[in-house]
Order: structure tokens, then C-alpha cells, then sequence
């Protein structure tokens, strides 16, 4: 394929002047043509046509104005009149001329300077790029595999991007001349003639581009397509169409005009084929859409093929399944459109052009025929899945659209899949993601080592719409992520237990119940955040009775279904994971407007709708699609980040085949809590693992870190969750079934312990893992630290207020000043002064009972205490008698009245914590 003569960098440099020279004569030309009456070129056979046609008419035309000039002088005297209106035309005339001239000067003038502006800054724009060597354009045109690969963060390779592309390269000889014919014709009449770019197509894209008037014709030729397709990106700029004339030029320089065409039909794009592949190259296309050898095409086949890569995914006729398309018009009006071009340039006569057109093509169309592709890991899955939404986000951005306007548009959004998927596979890209493979590994170890653990396997069965009964296997499945807390990068997860039984991501891509991880997310937190509650805030653990849509009663309780009928501080609500104050505290917030829901999407949990705000039981994570594993683990970073929540990601940069960055993430950051509602909350969840619901891990980790998480259980057993951060990492497990065919919780028949138990195990495990491979990893080194901001205070046990007195309706007050108890403060909300109303999300019957029960407790106390004075004053009087009398004094002393003067406070709360 070389041309030494091609390689001579004068003979480029000439080519380049002619390009300029070229231009220059375009724009010479089209002033000509505006400016004259005549084209230059037949000028004397126009007006020697004109002159024979019209002789006659003229000489009539000026006998018909003699005899009316006659008659006018006849009737009236009108020369005077006839005088003044020829000085007044023949002003009018010179006026127009000097207007006239003066608008071609400036023409002129203006096209010299935009031109010499022009050329200034096409040189500017090529000034740094170096001319490529004919071995750089040979490879780049003859480079048709163009894999991508995907890789661990320190640059090893995970693998290939798989494709479905089919392509099969063959020889000029091997394609057909109505191939051949038709793409000239259609894409590039000039194509022999030119010398890789036509300069009048340039000025009129460059035209239409500036002013937006005219059609979009672009102004490439095949060449410049082929260096488009093969060696530059699809950005939009200046400076790439500028690179693109100049390698266009060389092009031409190097490679001869068949070898131009060829490597063009063997890389363009084709749809799919009879088994829903992608196609590429005219061979394949020939083959895979009508079954013969692109050199056998008929007429009507190769207008077909060659209308299709303008717009390959709607021309073709096939669909991503192998199916037929039940609507071609669009593919069949680009055939007619092809076929009219070659009668225009002369390739076919009319009748061949009739006889194309009446053909029916779709009779030729091979059967579909389906094949299955495989896929063999979640990582694989998941950086494949994560690189194309990167890539459709950058194409929505570049249109000015959202991905909210894309996802709203069905079609539209599969446009953009569709283009990102196969821009992707074919573009030669370098996915650099953000996994650890050795941590990646480690944790596959743990799900394969514990994962029977966590529940039974089940077989079900089903009767397909055949008729044929199937059997599904049902594996306790699996979900967990390892998230750095500071920046959001992915580091490792687990996506189920088996890819070769459940392709289903349970990471990325399933939604499920949240259970109790949504409290502190959405209730405790946001409470303290807007000055609701603070850890020892006394909370109401009593009945709930809320009234149904359809007339129900919905009656929450406890784990064990249990109410203790008393009050908690909020810090033991949380770390004992109880149901009914946190519902109480979020249906309190939410009837002061102080809307908790808000947070949750701040923390990047999008898949629970703000339609379910409302919802009691959402607080207890009762929702109807909840969050993905990937979303919910995510959200708890925001503690252990001092209430900033920092997007995860898994993608770190894509580059193109010649290293240049085609995406580099940029982190996301959104301020959600103040550093002291992070803290606060961050220290009642290490209470989770030393006093609460999680104290097992202890038993089972082989290290000590500054742990804070939570547990989480949905309703009926079917979601079990355990989530936990140290200063540097968040460590996610989720358990559940997918529930294809049947319908399965996680229960205790063996007795076997908890479900939570299983899990919090499982948990571990992965979590020894991670430190038995890298331990810098988890920190276990540092400690949560301590904002300003935090003070300490002690308040009353019985009510979490400062010490005082309560006056009730009836005139009666009591006065508090019991035991206290010691706890963290925001130094802008320190404790609340004693009132009626002490306990956050107490409702009137609460607080009516409380003092009630306080009042008549008091009482019984104070009478107690004053019976008991009597006894002693009267077993004092006694004595004293029996003193009198044996001293013989006669004189009695009544004994003294004692009464109690002042109120004693009930014993300090003892609430025993309850054994899980």
C-alpha cells in the first residue's frame, strides 16, 4: 500500500497550497456568479440564444412604444414631463450602481480580511500537531479490532471488553463495483477527483456552522470520514476538523484511491446481523444480512448496504435479538435514495433504476438466527455497565440534556445506551477502575467460604409459557461493597454468591428493604441535626395505633413483638435498634414540617420516592422499592465524613487508544449534616457494637478498629443487613432471597441462631479478610475524631433536661432534681430546660401518663415516707412515756406533728437493656 512519493514532506506542503489556492478559487467563483449576469463560461452562446429568441419580440415591442410615444405627444404635451423623468431615472440608476460597487468593494474587502483572519487561525489551530508517518496512518486506517480492556486500580488488566462486533476484512477485488459506485455516489461524487477534501463543501459547512442557515451537509469526503472514523474523536471542534483536512491531505498523499475506498467499506459500521451481532465491514454485512459474498451483491443488496452506516442502527434491518424489524421504511427509503444518486451520477440507466426500486428486498433477508453471549463475573458486569453510563452521561451533557431527561424517554434513553455501548466495545478505550484485586479476590474467597451459611439453597419449579415445567435454584444471596469513606471509591465487592447460577447484581443493581440501617439515616440524624433530639433526649418506647387507607389499624412493635411502656434516651433507642420512638420521633418531625425525608436523597439514596416521605413506616425502612446495597452503604459514609456525602464510583478514567483521556472522575460533595450531628450520631452507633444489636462482631473479628454501624431487618425476615465504618473505610453485608418462582425468608428451623447472627458472622469474616491483606486499608490506627463543637452535660435520668419545676393545670408543681446521667452536646444546643413537654415525639397521651404515673408515684412515696415518720415519732413517743413513767414525772408532753415539706425525685431509670 505505500506510495513513495507520498512520504516527501514538499509534496504534502504542496498539497496544502493547493487546498488554499482551491479555497481562494471558491470564493472568487461564487462572487462571480452573484455579481454577474452571466455564468463566465457561456456567456456568448446566452446571449446569442437570447438575441435569435427574442428579435422579433423586441422589434415589436419597440414599434408598440412608438405609437404610443405618437399619441401621448398627440393628446398631450409631455416632454417637459418625459425630460424630468429620464434626469430623475438616470440618478436613481447612478445611485444604484455606486451602492452597488460600494457593497462589492466591501465584499471584497471583507473576504481579504476573513480570509487572511481565516488562515491565521487554521494555522494556529494546527500549530502543534506533528504530520503522522505513513507507518502511524497505516495502522490507524488498517486497525479494525480496536479492543477495549478494563482494569484493577494498579493498571492490571480484569479483560477485554467483549463485543459482539463481527468483521471480516477483504480485498478491493473481493468487493463489488455497484459497491464501489453506489458509495460514491452517494457519500462523495468527487471522490476520483479530489485530493481528500473539496474546499467548496468546507466553505459551505463552515457557512452553515456559523450562521445556522443551509443544510447540514457536512463537507466530508470519504477520506475525511475514513480519518474521522480511524485516527481522530467524534468532538466537535475547530481544532479536530482542522486536523482532519490536514490528515486528510496526507492521506491522499500515502494511499491510493481503491486502497482509501477499501479500508473504508472494511471498517464502516453496519447494524446487526440474523443473530442480533454487531456488524462491521462490508463482507460481514453482505454475509450476515443477505448470505452472499460482498463481491455477488446484486444492484438493489448493494444500495441497501451502502445506505446503512449514516445511520446504522436504524437502517439495519435487524434488532439486538436477530429479530426482523417490522418496520423498514426508513431502510428502505435510504435504499431508493442510493439508488436515485447513482442515476444521477450516471452509474445506472433508468431502467435499471425501476427495476431496483420495484424489487422487494426483504425477500432476500436471511432467517434470524440467535445466538447466547456469555458473561462471566459481577466485576466484569458491573466496570462493562458503570463505563457506559459514564459515556452516556458525557454524550447527554454534550446535547445539553440531563439523565434525567434521557431516563425519561424510553427511546431516547436506548439511543444513548445503544451508541455508548458500541462506542465503548469498538473505540480501543482503557477503563482504569477503582478495584482492588487483591481485596476484590479476598472477599469472592469469603463468599465462597461462608456464603452457605447464610441460609438455605431451594429448588424451585415453574411451568414456562410452553407448557415445560423448569426448575430455578434459589441461593441466599449476597451483597457487600467496601467504600473509601473520603473520596467514594469502590474498592471491593461482593455481587452474589454464584455469577454461573444468578447473574443478578446485588450491589449496583437491586433494590430491597433498608430495615432498621434507615434510622439513623433518616430520623435520628436529621433530628439532631435540626435541634429535635439529642442523645439523651428521653423518647417514648409506647403503643402506636395508626388508622389505614383501607380502614386497618396499623399496630407496630418491637423485636419480639414488645413495648415496654416507658421512656429511653434517644442514643438507646438507636443502639437497641427500637421501632416505636424512632417512628414516633419521624411522624413528630414530619407534623412540624421539619421534613427528614430531604436528607436521604443528600446521601445519594434516589430510589425511594418522595411520595413514601409521608410514611410512617419508613422510618423503619418499610418501602416499597428501597435502596440498592451500593446507595445504603454509601449513605453511612456520610457520618464518618463529618456529614458530607461524597458520590461513590467505581470508574477512575477512560483513555483512547492513544492515551488520551476521554473521562477522569471528579468527586461529587454535598454538605449534608454539620460536623456535630455526624459526630453525635457516628458515637451512638459505636454504641451498636459495644452494647447494641452488633456487640457479636466482637467475638468473631480477629482485630480492633474504631467501629460505628448498624443492623437492619426488614419485615418477615427477608432482608438482613449490617453496616459499619472506621475513620477511613464503610463495610456493607446484605443477605436476602431473590424470590424468582417462590417465596422465601430467612427463619431458624435448626436452631441455628438469628438471622442477624449469620450475618454479622458473615460480615466478620469478610472483614478479617480485608485486615489479613492490607490493614492499612481499614485504619485501624486512627479514631473517629472529635469536632469542636461537642461539649459534655448532665441532665436529668428522668427526663434528659436540666433540673426545675413543672407546674400542672390544677395548681400543683412539681419540683425535679434527682439523679442525672452524662452525655455529648452540641455546644449550640445544649440541654433543654425541664417542661410538660420534655420528650420529643410524645404525644398528648404520653405526656399524660408519664405525669400521671410520676405524680402518683410521687405520692405514694411521699406518704410512704410520711407513714413511716409517723411510726418512728410514735415508737418515739412510746418511749418516751415509758421514760416519764419511770421517773415518776406526772406532767404528759404531747408529741410533735411531723409532716413532709418537700418532693422526693423517683429513683434514676434502670430499664435493664434487653438481652438480643
Amino acid at each position: 500500500m505505500n506510495n513513495p512519493d507520498g512520504i516527501k514532506a514538499g509534496k504534502w506542503l504542496k498539497k496544502t497550497g493547493a487546498f488554499f489556492r482551491g479555497l481562494g478559487q471558491s470564493i472568487y467563483g461564487s462572487l462571480q456568479r452573484i455579481f454577474t449576469k452571466e455564468n463566465a463560461m457561456n456567456t456568448k452562446e446566452k446571449a446569442l440564444l437570447w438575441e435569435q429568441r427574442t428579435h422579433k419580440r423586441m422589434d415589436q415591442g419597440r414599434l408598440s412604444w412608438r405609437k404610443m410615444r405618437v399619441r401621448l405627444e398627440t393628446e398631450t404635451n409631455l416632454k417637459p414631463l418625459l425630460s424630468k423623468g429620464a434626469f430623475g431615472f438616470n440618478v436613481f440608476v447612478g445611485v444604484i450602481r455606486n451602492i452597488l460597487t460600494g457593497i462589492v468593494l466591501l465584499v471584497l474587502l471583507l473576504g481579504i480580511f476573513g480570509g487572511g483572519a481565516g488562515l491565521g487561525y487554521f494555522a494556529n489551530l494546527i500549530s502543534k500537531e506533528s504530520p503522522p508517518s505513513y507507518e502511524s496512518m497505516a495502522e490507524d486506517i488498517a486497525n479494525v479490532e480496536l479492543v477495549s480492556t478494563m482494569y484493577y486500580a494498579n493498571n492490571e488488566a480484569i479483560s477485554e471488553i467483549r463485543t459482539d462486533l463481527v468483521r471480516t476484512t477483504v480485498g478491493s477485488e473481493s468487493i463489488s463495483p455497484l459497491i464501489k459506485e453506489a458509495l460514491i455516489a452517494t457519500e462523495d461524487e468527487n471522490f476520483y477527483d479530489h485530493n481528500g477534501i473539496v474546499p467548496k463543501a468546507i466553505l459551505r459547512a463552515l457557512v452553515t456552522e456559523l450562521t445556522g442557515f443551509g443544510s447540514q451537509s457536512g463537507g466530508s469526503t470519504l477520506t475525511q470520514q475514513l480519518v474521522k472514523q480511524q485516527i481522530l474523536t467524534n468532538e466537535v471542534t475547530f481544532s479536530r476538523k482542522a486536523n482532519e483536512i490536514l490528515l486528510a491531505l496526507r492521506l491522499e498523499n500515502f494511499f491510493t484511491k481503491d486502497e482509501i475506498l477499501t479500508a473504508y467499506l472494511n471498517v464502516s459500521p453496519f447494524g446487526r446481523n440474523s443473530s442480533g451481532s454487531n456488524i462491521a465491514g462490508i463482507e460481514e454485512a453482505a454475509n450476515g444480512i443477505f448470505g452472499v459474498h460482498a463481491a455477488d451483491v446484486s444492484l438493489t443488496q448493494a444500495a441497501f448496504l451502502v445506505g446503512i452506516p449514516q445511520n446504522p442502527y436504524t437502517y439495519t434491518p435487524f434488532t439486538q435479538y436477530g429479530e426482523r424489524k417490522e418496520d423498514l421504511t426508513a431502510a428502505l427509503n435510504r435504499k431508493n435514495t442510493v439508488l436515485f444518486r447513482m442515476l444521477s451520477e450516471g452509474y445506472i440507466t433508468k431502467d435499471e433504476y425501476d427495476a431496483a426500486v420495484a424489487y422487494d428486498i426483504t425477500q432476500d433477508f436471511v432467517p434470524a438466527h440467535v445466538t447466547q453471549e456469555d458473561r462471566n463475573s459481577y466485576l466484569y458486569q458491573a466496570v462493562e455497565r458503570e463505563a457506559i453510563l459514564v459515556l452516556m452521561e458525557q454524550a447527554a451533557a454534550a446535547n445539553d440534556l440531563s439523565m434525567d431527561d434521557i431516563e425519561a424517554d424510553i427511546e431516547l434513553y436506548n439511543e444513548y445506551y445503544a451508541n455508548a455501548d458500541n462506542q465503548l466495545r469498538l473505540s480501543g478505550y482503557n477503563i482504569y477502575s477503582t478495584i482492588d484485586k487483591d481485596i476484590y479476590n479476598g472477599m469472592q474467597e469469603v463468599a465462597a467460604d461462608y456464603g452457605y451459611t447464610l441460609g438455605d439453597t431451594y429448588v424451585d419449579t415453574y411451568v414456562d409459557a410452553d407448557g415445560v415445567t423448569q426448575e430455578v435454584t434459589e441461593l441466599a444471596q449476597t451483597g457487600s461493597v467496601l467504600i473509601e469513606n473520603q473520596t467514594g471509591k469502590i474498592i471491593g465487592f461482593i455481587g452474589g454468591r454464584d455469577f454461573s447460577v444468578n447473574q443478578v447484581d446485588h450491589v449496583f443493581s437491586t433494590n430491597r428493604s433498608p430495615g432498621s440501617t434507615i434510622k439513623p439515616l433518616l430520623v435520628y440524624a436529621p433530628a439532631i441535626e435540626q435541634d429535635f433530639i439529642y442523645p439523651a433526649s428521653m423518647v417514648p418506647d409506647t403503643k402506636i395505633s395508626i388508622k389505614q387507607p383501607d380502614g386497618s389499624l396499623w399496630e407496630p412493635t418491637n423485636f419480639g413483638d414488645t413495648i415496654s411502656n416507658s421512656y429511653m434516651t434517644a442514643r438507646q433507642a438507636l443502639y437497641q435498634s427500637k421501632n416505636n420512638p424512632t417512628i414516633k420521633l419521624y411522624v413528630a418531625m414530619n407534623d412540624e414540617g421539619l421534613d427528614p425525608g430531604q436528607y436521604l436523597e443528600k446521601m445519594g439514596i434516589t430510589s425511594i420516592d418522595e411520595s413514601e416521605y409521608g410514611n410512617p413506616s419508613l422510618a423503619i425502612g418499610a418501602t416499597n422499592d428501597g435502596p440498592t446495597v451500593l446507595e445504603q452503604t454509601s449513605a453511612f459514609t456520610t457520618f464518618a465524613t463529618g456529614g458530607d456525602h461524597v458520590s461513590p464510583y467505581l470508574i477512575e478514567t477512560i483513555t483512547d487508544k492513544h492515551g488520551n483521556v476521554v473521562y477522569q472522575h471528579e468527586s461529587e460533595t454535598e454538605e449534608v449534616f454539620s460536623e456535630q450531628t455526624a459526630y453525635l450520631t457516628l458515637d451512638i452507633l459505636r454504641d451498636v457494637i459495644t452494647d447494641g444489636t452488633a456487640r457479636s462482631i466482637n467475638n468473631y473479628l480477629n482485630f480492633n478498629a474504631d467501629w460505628a454501624g448498624k443492623t437492619g431487618t426488614s419485615e418477615a425476615n427477608r432482608d438482613i443487613w449490617f453496616i459499619a465504618s472506621t475513620p477511613t473505610v464503610t463495610l456493607s453485608s446484605w443477605m436476602g432471597y431473590d424470590n424468582y418462582k417462590g417465596e422465601h425468608v430467612f427463619y431458624d428451623p435448626n436452631n441455628q441462631g438469628l438471622p442477624t447472627g449469620r450475618n454479622l458472622n458473615y460480615w466478620s469474616q469478610i472483614a478479617n479478610k480485608i485486615y489479613s491483606i492490607n490493614p492499612d486499608i481499614l485504619g485501624t490506627d486512627q479514631k473517629h475524631q472529635q469536632p469542636e463543637g461537642i461539649v459534655e452535660k448532665s441532665v436529668l435520668a428522668e427526663t434528659g433536661t436540666l433540673a426545675g419545676t413543672v407546674s400542672f393545670a390544677n395548681g400543683l408543681s412539681v419540683t425535679l432534681n434527682g439523679s442525672t446521667r452524662t452525655d455529648l452536646f452540641k455546644a449550640d444546643a445544649l440541654p433543654k430546660e425541664l417542661s410538660y413537654y420534655f420528650s420529643p415525639g410524645a404525644t398528648d397521651k404520653d405526656l399524660e401518663d408519664f405525669w400521671d404515673n410520676y405524680l402518683a408515684e410521687a405520692t405514694a412515696k411521699r406518704n410512704a415516707s410520711a407513714a413511716s415518720a409517723n411510726r418512728s415519732n410514735a415508737t418515739d413517743a412510746d418511749a418516751e412515756t415509758e421514760a416519764e413513767n419511770t421517773t415518776a414525772d406526772d406532767e404528759e408532753t404531747p408529741a410533735e406533728e411531723e409532716t413532709a415539706t418537700e418532693e422526693e425525685s423517683p429513683p434514676a431509670d434502670e430499664t435493664p437493656t434487653p438481652a438480643e
